[in-house]
C-alpha cells in the first residue's frame, strides 16, 4: 500500500476521517428525488448531483470529519468477475439520466476541494477499506458512509458504518455492539455470515433455505466458516444437507465478499484534507446546472467553514475562501452575498393625515412618464388588446402587501405596508376610521400602478378590515406561474429564491424531508421579515415584467388571471351552504355500509384481518384462496390496488369464497372513501354561517385548472349515484331560493375540432346528433341506427383520449381490449380525422423546436423532458405536450366564462351569485324571482366566451340542491 501516514498518526488521536460511497450515495440521491423537479432547461437531469451535495453537506455538518474521501467504482469488471463470472450479473444497468450525472458529481467534488478516488480493476469498495484501514492504523476515528453491507467487516472499535435508513438523515452508527444487536456475529464473522446467507443484489447464491439466523447459529457454536466447514457432516436435516452441497460455493462467496485493503491509491491522509473551494469553477458549473445561489449558499457554507479550520494557512486558496467567510457578520453575508433587495425606509402610520403626507412625498419619488400612464386602464377580454406590454411600468408602481389569516370565512389583517422603492409605510392595525377611508380613496385610485403577491389572498384581508382594491397592476404570484407553471412555490420566498436567485433565511426550508439541514439560522423580527417581502415583491414585478412582455403574456394576466382572482374571491367569501343534518346522516350511513361491508369480508376470510393491510390482504388472496398474484410492485410484494382488486373480482366469478370476499372489500373500500370524503366536508363547514368557504387554488395546476382545497370539492364523486349523492347536501342559503348547474359539454373536443380544423369533426359537432354516435358511425363507416353501445364508448374514450394526450398502451387499459386492437381503433379514427391526426404531431414537434407549448390566449408550457435521454420521461413529455393546449384553452374559456358572467350579473344588479366552479361546471345561488333572468345572463356569458368554429354548447339545470340541478 503506498499510502504514507506521514506525521498524521500522532495527532490523528481526537480527528476524524470519513470515506464516502460515492456510488451509493448517488444512487441514494437519484431515487430520493424525482427528476421532472430537477432537470436544466436543455433536459440533463440533476436530481443526483443536488441530492449528493445536500447529503453529503448533512453529514459533515453532523459529524465534523477533518478528512474526508469519496470512492467510486468505474467501468468493466474486476478480479471478482473472474472468480465468479455471475458477480453482479443480475443487476439492472443504472438509468442513464444517473450515469450522465456521475461526472457531474465529480466536476462538483473537485471544484469543493474534496478527493475522489477511482482504481480500474477494484470496487469502490475495496477502496473504501483501503482507506479506513489507513484511517485506523493512524489513530483516526474513521466513519464509513455507505448503504452497502459488505462494509460492515470493517467496524472496530475506530471503525463505524453510517448506514442509512429508510429516510436518509436516519443515519444509523453501526459499531461492533450494533452488528452484535443484529445479526448475532461480530463484525470480524460477518463475512462469513453473508457467505452463508448470500447476496441477491451481488447474485451471490447462498446456502438455500439459511438466512441471518441460523448462519449466526452456526458461527457462534463452530467459530468461523471455517469450522463449519469442518463440522458440515455434524449438521442434520435438510439445511445441514444444504450446506453439504453447497460448500464449495459458500467458499467461493467468502472469497469474492472479503474487501481488499491494501489497494495502491497514490493518496496519502494528508490528500483527504477538504474545503479549498475553487469558488469560480462552482459558479461554472452551478450555472450549468442551473442552481440557484441557495444551493451555492448551503454547499459553500459547509465547505468553507471546513476551510478556515482545516486547511493550512499558506494556501492562497484557502485564504481566499477563509476571507469570504469570516471577513463579515453571517447575518450581513446572507443579505449582500446573496443579492437580497434593498429595504425600504418604514414609516410608522397611525392616521389619516399621516399617511397622505407620506403618499404625497412618494408620489413625486415615482411620477409616471407618459409610456406607462396608458397602462393604468383595465383591459378587456378582447385579443385585439393582446400587443400591451408592462415596460418599465413595475419601476413606478407601489407595492401594497399584508399579512395575516387569508383563508376564506376566516380571513383577519394582522399587518399592511404600502411600500415604493424609497420608504414603506407600516400601517398601524386595527385600522382607524379615518385612516381607513384615507387607505381606500388610495387604493381606488391607484390600483393600477400596484404591485401585489397574491391578490386574491390580499382581498381576503383587506376585506376582513373593511377594504377593498381594485384590480392591480401586477400580481406577482400569478405572473410567476404564467412564466413557469410547472414552478409551485409555496410562498414569497421560495419564489424569490426561484426566480431571483436570492437566499433568504425564512425560505430555507428544505425541499425533501429526507434531504433537509439542520442548521440554525437567523431569523430577522417581524418588521424586517416584512420590509424584505416588499423588497423582494418589488424586484420580482422589475424581473417579470420584461418577461411577460417577451411571452406576450401581460394581457395573459390582465385580461384573464387577475379579473379571476377577483371573482374566485367574491365565490370563496359567499362559500357554499350546506344541510349539516344531511351530511351527518349520510356520513353515519356510510360509515354503517363501511362496517356491513367490513363483517360480510370478515366472514369470507374467516378471520378479522386488516383490510387497508396490503400483506394481509396477499395472504388471503394469494395463499388462502388460491388465487392467481397480481404484477408485482417495486418492493416484490404483489399489488392489491383498486384496478387489480377488480380484475381479481371479474376473474373470481367461479371461486364463490374469494369471489364474495372481493365483492366485500370493493364494497367496503369505496363506501369508506364516502365517507371520508363526507367527514372532511363536515369538518370544513363553518360553524357561524353553515357554509363551506373551500379556497380556488388559481397557480397549482401547470395546464391552468383551477383546483380546490379545504376541502377538496373537485374530489366529490361523480360516476356512480351515491357519489352523486353527495352534491345533495350542497342547498341554498338565507334569501336564496334554488342552486343553478350550467356545464359545458364537451369542451375539450371542441376545442380539438378548432384547434386541427378538420372539416369532419368540426361537421360532428354541427350536425346536432348525438356526438359520440355520430363520430362512431363516421369512424365504422355505419349508420348512426347501427351503432352499438360498446362502438359508441370506445369511439368516446378515444375522443377524450386524444385531447389528454392518452397512449394506446393506456387506452387499451381503460377499454379493457387488446392494444392491437386499440391501435387498430386509433388507426380507424385517424383515416377519418386526418387533420386532427397532423395536427397533435404537429404539437410535440413544435414542442420539442420552440421547448413549449401554447394555448389559444397565449398560455404557455413548457417542456424539457422532450429532451431527456429517459424514454419514459421522454414520452411522458410528448403526451403532456399533446395535451397541454387542448386542456389549456379549456382552462382559459372557463375562466373567461366566469368572469363575463360575473360581471353580467353584477351590471342587471341581481342578487344571484356565483358560488362554485368545479371542472367545467359553474354553480349559482339564485335569488328569489331571478332564476329565469340569471339562466339566461350566465348561458350567454359561457356560450360566448369565445368564437370557436364549433359552438360552445351549455347545460343549465336549476334544482332545491346541486344533485337536482345537476342536468
Amino acid at each position: 500500500m503506498n499510502a504514507d501516514l506521514q506525521t498524521t498518526a500522532s495527532a490523528a488521536t481526537n480527528d476524524t476521517l470519513l470515506v464516502v460511497d460515492g456510488h451509493s450515495l448517488a444512487f441514494r440521491a437519484f431515487f430520493a428525488l424525482p427528476v421532472d423537479n430537477f432537470s436544466t432547461s436543455e433536459g440533463q437531469a440533476t436530481n443526483a448531483v443536488w441530492g449528493f451535495a445536500s447529503m453529503l453537506a448533512q453529514v459533515i455538518d453532523a459529524e465534523k470529519p477533518d478528512r474526508l474521501g469519496v470512492a467510486f467504482d468505474v467501468k468493466g469488471g474486476t478480479f471478482r468477475n473472474e472468480m465468479l463470472p455471475q458477480y453482479k450479473g443480475t443487476r439492472e444497468a443504472a438509468p442513464e439520466e444517473l450515469l450522465t450525472q456521475l461526472p457531474l458529481i465529480q466536476r462538483m467534488l473537485k471544484a469543493l476541494g474534496v478527493t475522489y478516488i477511482e482504481k480500474p480493476g477494484f470496487e469502490g469498495d475495496d477502496i473504501i477499506a483501503t482507506l479506513a484501514t489507513m484511517g485506523d492504523k493512524a489513530g483516526f476515528h474513521t466513519l464509513v458512509l455507505s448503504g452497502d453491507r459488505d462494509a460492515f467487516q470493517l467496524i472496530d472499535d475506530n471503525v463505524t458504518v453510517l448506514y442509512p435508513g429508510h429516510h436518509f438523515k436516519e443515519l444509523k452508527h453501526m459499531t461492533p455492539q450494533a452488528i452484535v444487536d443484529k445479526y448475532k456475529v461480530t463484525p470480524a464473522q460477518y463475512p462469513d455470515l453473508a457467505a452463508l446467507r448470500g447476496e441477491t443484489a451481488d447474485n451471490i447464491p447462498g446456502v438455500p433455505g439459511v438466512g441471518d439466523g441460523f448462519a449466526a447459529k452456526w458461527i457462534n457454536q463452530y467459530g468461523s466458516l471455517d469450522g463449519i466447514c469442518e463440522h458440515a457432516e455434524e449438521i442434520g436435516g435438510k439445511k445441514g444437507e444444504a450446506l453439504r452441497s453447497s460448500i464449495d460455493q459458500v467458499m467461493l462467496n467468502r472469497k469474492v465478499n472479503a474487501l481488499v485493503r491494501d489497494v495502491e491509491l497514490d493518496v496519502g491522509l494528508d490528500d483527504l484534507r477538504f474545503g479549498e473551494v475553487d469558488t469560480a469553477q462552482l459558479d461554472v458549473l452551478f450555472k450549468e446546472l442551473e442552481f440557484g445561489v441557495r444551493t451555492k449558499n448551503r454547499v459553500l457554507k459547509t465547505f468553507n467553514a471546513k476551510s478556515s479550520t482545516t486547511r493550512l494557512p499558506s494556501s492562497p486558496r484557502s485564504s481566499d475562501s477563509a476571507s469570504q467567510s469570516n471577513g463579515k457578520d453571517d447575518k450581513d453575508d446572507k443579505a449582500a452575498g446573496s443579492g437580497m433587495p434593498a429595504i425600504p425606509e418604514p414609516v410608522a402610520i397611525g392616521s389619516a393625515d399621516q399617511f397622505r403626507d407620506w403618499a404625497g412625498q412618494q408620489q413625486k419619488l415615482i411620477a409616471v412618464p407618459d409610456s406607462v400612464a396608458s397602462f393604468i386602464p383595465e383591459v378587456d377580454c378582447d385579443p385585439e388588446a393582446r400587443h400591451i406590454t408592462y415596460d418599465d411600468a413595475a419601476n413606478h408602481a407601489w407595492t401594497v402587501h399584508a399579512w395575516g389569516d387569508a383563508r376564506p370565512g376566516r380571513a383577519k389583517l394582522q399587518a399592511l405596508s404600502i411600500a415604493t422603492a424609497h420608504s414603506a409605510a407600516m400601517v398601524a392595525t386595527p385600522i382607524r376610521d379615518d385612516l381607513r377611508e384615507a387607505l381606500q380613496e388610495f387604493l381606488t385610485s391607484s390600483h393600477g400602478r400596484i404591485v401585489v403577491h397574491g391578490y386574491k389572498e390580499l382581498l381576503h384581508m383587506l376585506g376582513s378590515a373593511g377594504l377593498d382594491m381594485p384590480l392591480p397592476m401586477m400580481d406577482t404570484k400569478l405572473a410567476g406561474y404564467l412564466i413557469q407553471p410547472d414552478f409551485h412555490a409555496d410562498d414569497l420566498h421560495q419564489e424569490a429564491e426561484h426566480f431571483l436567485d436570492v437566499s433568504y433565511s425564512q425560505a430555507d426550508q428544505p425541499a425533501q424531508g429526507t434531504l433537509d439541514f439542520d442548521e440554525d439560522q437567523d431569523v430577522p423580527n417581524a418588521e424586517e421579515q416584512r420590509l424584505r417581502d416588499l423588497a423582494i415583491i418589488r424586484d420580482l414585478a422589475s424581473a417579470f415584467g420584461p418577461m411577460l412582455d417577451e411571452r406576450e403574456q401581460c394581457w395573459l394576466l390582465r385580461a384573464i388571471e387577475l379579473p379571476v382572482s377577483r371573482v374566485l374571491h367574491g365565490m370563496e367569501s359567499a362559500g357554499a351552504k350546506v344541510d349539516v343534518m344531511r351530511l351527518v346522516a349520510m356520513r353515519d350511513q356510510f360509515a354503517a355500509d363501511a362496517r356491513f361491508a367490513q363483517e360480510e369480508a370478515w366472514n369470507h376470510a374467516g378471520a378479522e384481518i386488516n383490510l387497508q393491510s396490503p400483506k394481509q390482504l396477499q395472504k388471503v388472496l394469494f395463499e388462502d384462496m388460491g388465487l392467481k398474484p397480481t404484477k408485482r410492485t417495486k418492493s416484490g410484494s404483489y399489488t392489491t390496488n383498486a384496478s387489480a382488486l377488480q380484475d381479481l373480482y371479474v376473474k373470481s366469478v367461479d371461486n364463490e369464497r374469494a369471489n364474495g370476499f372481493l365483492r366485500a372489500l370493493l364494497r367496503h373500500r369505496e363506501t369508506n372513501k364516502l365517507k371520508q370524503i363526507v367527514q372532511t366536508l363536515f369538518d370544513a363547514v363553518n360553524r357561524d354561517d353553515e357554509r363551506i368557504h373551500t379556497t380556488f387554488e388559481q397557480t397549482v395546476t401547470a395546464t391552468g385548472r383551477l383546483s380546490s382545497v379545504d376541502p377538496n370539492l373537485q374530489n366529490i364523486p361523480n360516476r356512480n349515484a351515491e357519489g352523486r349523492e353527495i352534491r345533495s347536501v350542497f342547498v341554498p342559503g338565507e334569501g336564496y331560493e334554488a342552486l343553478m348547474s350550467c356545464d359545458y359539454s364537451q369542451v375539450e373536443l371542441r376545442v380539438m375540432a378548432d384547434l386541427s380544423g378538420d372539416e369532419a369533426l368540426i361537421e360532428a359537432f354541427r350536425s346536432g346528433a348525438d356526438f359520440h354516435k355520430y363520430v362512431a358511425s363516421m369512424v365504422y363507416k355505419l349508420p348512426v341506427d347501427q351503432i352499438t353501445g360498446d362502438q359508441r364508448s370506445h369511439v368516446k374514450a378515444m375522443s377524450y383520449g386524444l385531447a389528454y394526450g392518452l397512449s394506446t398502451y393506456g387506452l387499451a387499459q381503460q377499454l379493457k381490449i387488446a392494444p392491437r386492437e386499440a391501435e387498430a381503433l386509433k388507426s380507424l379514427y385517424f383515416d377519418t380525422f386526418g387533420k386532427v391526426h397532423d395536427y397533435l404531431e404537429s404539437l410535440v414537434s413544435s414542442a420539442r423546436e420552440k421547448g413549449y407549448t401554447e394555448t389559444l390566449f397565449g398560455r404557455r408550457r413548457y417542456f424539457p423532458a422532450l429532451r431527456s435521454t429517459n424514454r419514459v420521461a421522454r414520452d411522458a413529455a410528448e403526451r403532456a405536450a399533446l395535451n397541454a393546449p387542448i386542456q389549456g384553452s379549456a382552462a382559459d374559456i372557463m375562466k373567461i366564462a366566469m368572469v363575463r358572467a360575473d360581471q353580467a350579473l353584477r351590471e342587471a344588479n341581481v342578487k344571484s351569485r356565483i358560488i362554485l366552479q368545479i371542472h367545467d361546471e359553474l354553480v349559482v345561488e339564485i335569488a328569489p324571482g331571478e332564476g329565469e333572468q340569471v339562466t339566461e345572463l350566465v348561458k350567454d356569458a359561457m356560450q360566448h366566451a369565445v368564437d370557436l368554429a364549433v359552438p360552445l354548447d351549455v347545460s343549465c339545470g336549476m334544482g332545491s340542491d346541486w344533485q337536482l340541478a345537476a342536468h
